[in-house]
């Protein structure tokens, strides 16, 4: 495809080369031999006549120019794709497609497992893929190669949006023969307990709950840091430690016999969580069904 003479798969080139500042990086994530990426940058470089990137040492590094392309060309992409996707499909139950989100397990345990549940009854032909949180999970949002974003408290960046999808309170968890916790939980012993908490190896890191915690200046011993919300209660029997789960999570643990929830002696925000979208997405028909039906899905759960 030609557009004022230049060739449109020349900027998926353009993108990856400024992302990766590496014709071999780039040619491995197209797929492509690293002679034909070369040969894209050649012919990109006699559209603009401009060298765009050139080596220094062993990394190549954008020109004047080519940094305006870098900030032009990503937000090009996911527009494209969104177009490449659009449909003039209007009923969810006919659709045929799958979606990609990324999500963290906690998401996919109390809300994406109802989702898939509607899903099955309304619309058979749509499925989903979910990727966990990780920088580059989010890199690949931002490029609009991931359809959807579910995640807390979300600040829209540019080109995306966030509607509320649900919320959440807490619930504390100990073990049943924990003697602090007996006839209920005092602030003094959750201050002085060990606490299980997440860590996501992203950012910094931390949860709503462990932003809460920094924000209010509460210093707690921590016994462990995991990677997933659902594993915190199996950190819990037959220790002292206690951790601070999401409401909606008790019932996927109530069956334990070991464990004991409790309400928390201080006042914790709810967790909100967003259903995040690149605004290029929404000319996507399809995408925009699956959108709604999402938040038709969130606003029962609420």
């Amino acid at each position: 495809m030609h557009l004022e003479r230049l060739d449109l798969n020349l900027l998926v080139a353009i993108d990856a080369l400024m992302r990766t500042k590496s014709v071999t990086a780039a040619a491995a994530e197209l797929n492509l031999t690293q002679s034909a990426v070369s040969s894209a940058l050649k012919r990109a470089r006699l559209h603009y006549a401009d060298e765009i990137l050139y080596y220094d040492g062993q990394q190549m590094v954008p020109t004047a120019f080519g940094r305006e392309l870098e900030a032009t060309v990503p937000n090009v992409i996911a527009s494209l794709r969104g177009l490449s996707r659009m449909r003039a499909n209007s009923e969810l139950a006919s659709m045929k497609r799958q979606f990609s989100m990324v999500a963290s397990d906690y998401v996919s345990v109390v809300y994406l497992s109802e989702l898939m549940r509607r899903l099955t009854r309304v619309a058979p032909g749509v499925s989903f893929v979910v990727i966990p949180f990780t920088e580059d999970a989010v890199r690949q949002f931002q490029r609009g190669k991931i359809d959807f974003m579910i995640g807390p408290e979300f600040a829209p960046a540019d080109q995306s949006q966030a509607v509320l999808l649900f919320e959440d309170d807490f619930q504390c968890v100990a073990s049943r023969d924990n003697p602090d916790a007996q006839g209920g939980l005092t602030e003094e012993v959750f201050r002085s307990s060990p606490h299980v908490v997440t860590n996501f190896f992203m950012g910094d890191g931390k949860s709503h709950f462990e932003r809460w915690l920094e924000n209010e200046g509460l210093k707690v011993k921590i016994a462990a840091a995991l990677p997933s919300f659902v594993l915190l209660p199996h950190f819990i029997a037959n220790t002292r430690n206690i951790a601070t789960i999401h409401q909606r999570l008790v019932p996927h643990f109530a069956s334990k016999s070991d464990l004991v929830f409790l309400a928390p002696p201080l006042a914790i925000p709810a967790l909100q969580e967003f259903l995040v979208t690149k605004k290029q997405l929404m000319h996507d028909t399809e995408a925009r069904l699956m959108h709604n039906f999402m938040l038709e899905v969130g606003r029962e759960l609420r």
